[in-house]
């Protein structure tokens, strides 16, 4: 699906929304985030100052612009998931559907997420962006032990599965191959982490050879 704009006589062709926002990601991929401004992107955009904030109001919009609301899918596709998977499988499946609803194109995706891959820790981490994210299966999970969604266990085990799904993104973008989509990356990761702390000893359950490998 491509977005179609009615463009104005003299609007650069890099005005496009979607074309814009991988040429900014380049740039910002190639300089560092946080020695770039949107100043000097405009600029090496050929557009003005004015036009870039009227897609993207701040710099962290280019990375981070529509991560706020993938929790809302989350939260139906964890209501609709198969009550007989696993917490972790469920979580997996649910996931996985969110990104096949995702407009992001692959090669975008990719580049967004390198681009956070390089960012400081401190810069990287956005907690206004996945909170909701990190919420939602905080609920899940306290509603399939019958916890509190705001105890301890609920709110470890949550920031657990949002890091490794996070771990399992930038290797998504930084080191698979080009036929690995980033929602089967997530649930290998998942998979992974099921087999090496569910069963509760050591040596049992570990995901086994390329599986292991894989993901180190």
């Amino acid at each position: 699906m491509h977005m179609s704009e009615t463009r104005r006589p003299g609007r650069p062709a890099s005005a496009d929304p979607r074309q814009l926002r991988v040429q900014m990601l380049e740039i910002i991929l190639r300089e560092g985030y946080e020695h770039v401004t949107m100043s000097q992107l405009a600029a090496e955009a050929g557009i003005s100052l004015r036009t870039l904030h009227r897609y993207f109001p701040a710099k962290g919009d280019i990375v981070w612009l529509g991560a706020e609301g993938g929790h809302e899918a989350l939260r139906r596709e964890l209501d609709a998931v198969d009550q007989g998977l696993a917490p972790l499988q469920a979580l997996a499946v649910a996931v996985g559907r969110v990104f096949d609803l995702e407009v992001e194109v692959e090669p975008t995706a990719r580049l967004r997420l390198r681009v956070i891959a390089a960012m400081p820790p401190e810069l990287s981490s956005r907690p206004d962006a996945y909170l909701g994210w990190r919420r939602e299966v905080a609920v899940f999970l306290a509603r399939r032990a019958g916890l509190h969604p705001d105890g301890l266990v609920a709110r470890a085990a949550s920031a657990a599965v949002q890091a490794a799904m996070a771990e399992a993104l930038s290797w998504w973008a930084t080191e698979a191959g080009a036929d690995e989509a980033a929602h089967t990356a997530v649930e290998r990761a998942f998979r992974g982490l099921e087999g090496l702390l569910g069963s509760g000893s050591e040596g049992h359950g570990a995901p086994s050879g390329n599986n292991s490998a894989s993901l180190a």
